[in-house]
C-alpha cells in the first residue's frame, strides 16, 4: 500500500508563497527519491543575471522598444461617429419572403405569386401555336388513310391550364404506374381529385402539345445560335425575376448541389459554367 502524502500546513503554504528561491529548496516531501525539478534553472539564471552584463546593443534595443511603446499608446473615447460605420449591411437584417398576401392565404395564392397569370397566358398561346403547327405538318399524311378529324381544341383560358398544372403536381405526389390509371374506375388506382379536375382525354391532348417557348422564334439545332436551354430561357428568366422580387436571401447562406433524375442523352453544349 502506497504511503499518503502529508498535507502542508498553513505556515508552510505561506512560506512557499513568500519565501525566496533559497528557502523553497528547504521544503521537502516525505517521499524519498523524487527527481529534482530543474525547470527553473534558466529562469533563475535570467533573474540572477547582473544587469551590468548587458551589452550596448541590448540597451539600445530596450530603449527602442520603450520609445515604440510610448508612441502607440491607445486613446479611448465614449463617443461614436456613425459616419465611419457602413450601415447598409445592418439595415437589412434577416431575410425571407417579401409579399403583400394576407395572413391565411392558400397555397395556390403563393404559387401564383411566383407562377404568374402572365406566364401562364404565354404558355397557353405557345401551346395553341404548337398544336396548330403539328396539325398543318401532319394533316396531309392523315387524310389518305381516312383520319380527317382533328381532336385538338384550343385552350381558351388560363384556368384550364392551371388545372392541368395542378394535376401534374398531384402526379408528382401520388405516383401511379400509368397516366390513365388516375382516371381508373378501380378504387385502388383512381384519384378522385384528378377526375373532378379534368377529363382524361383533355389532359392527354394538353400534355401532348404543351409548349413553353414560341415555336415561331425557335431555331434549328444546326443554327450557330442554338443552345440546349434556349426553349426554357424566357420562362426561366421570368421565374428567376419573381423569386428575386418576392424573396430576400438570408445573411448566412449554405449553397448545396442537387441531382435531378434524367434518362435522356446529355450533350456537351448543355453544360454551362
Amino acid at each position: 500500500m502506497s504511503k499518503r502524502k502529508r498535507e502542508l500546513t498553513k505556515e508552510e503554504i505561506e512560506a512557499i508563497l513568500l519565501a525566496s528561491d533559497d528557502s523553497v529548496s528547504d521544503l521537502s516531501s516525505e517521499d524519498v527519491g523524487w527527481p529534482v525539478d530543474d525547470s527553473l534553472a534558466d529562469v533563475s539564471f535570467i533573474l540572477n543575471n547582473d544587469p551590468g552584463d548587458e551589452t550596448d546593443e541590448d540597451q539600445a534595443n530596450d530603449e527602442e522598444a520603450a520609445n515604440s511603446a510610448s508612441t502607440f499608446k491607445p486613446s479611448w473615447t465614449e463617443q461614436m461617429e456613425n459616419g465611419q460605420i457602413d450601415l447598409k449591411q445592418h439595415q437589412k437584417y434577416g431575410g425571407g419572403p417579401k409579399h403583400n398576401l394576407p395572413v391565411g392565404s392558400e397555397a395556390g395564392d403563393y404559387f401564383k405569386m411566383l407562377f404568374t397569370n402572365d406566364m401562364c397566358e404565354k404558355i397557353r398561346e405557345n401551346t395553341n401555336k404548337y398544336a396548330e403547327f403539328v396539325k398543318s405538318a401532319t394533316i396531309d399524311k392523315w387524310e389518305p388513310i381516312g383520319v380527317k378529324k382533328w381532336r385538338w381544341k384550343p385552350i381558351e383560358d388560363i384556368e384550364e391550364l392551371f388545372s392541368f398544372i395542378a394535376i401534374i403536381l398531384i402526379m408528382g405526389i401520388a405516383k401511379l404506374p400509368r397516366i390513365k390509371d388516375y382516371w381508373s374506375s378501380n378504387p385502388l388506382l383512381g384519384n378522385d381529385k384528378v377526375k373532378r379536375t379534368m377529363a382524361r382525354d383533355r389532359f392527354v391532348d394538353i400534355y401532348r402539345f404543351f409548349h413553353i417557348s414560341d415555336r415561331e422564334n425557335e431555331v434549328s439545332p444546326n443554327d450557330p445560335s442554338f443552345y440546349m436551354m434556349r426553349k426554357l430561357d424566357p420562362f426561366m428568366s421570368c421565374l428567376r425575376s419573381n423569386f428575386q422580387m418576392h424573396f430576400e436571401p438570408y445573411p448566412q447562406l449554405s449553397v448545396d448541389e442537387a441531382t435531378v433524375k434524367y434518362r435522356g442523352q446529355i450533350r456537351h453544349s448543355a453544360i454551362y459554367a
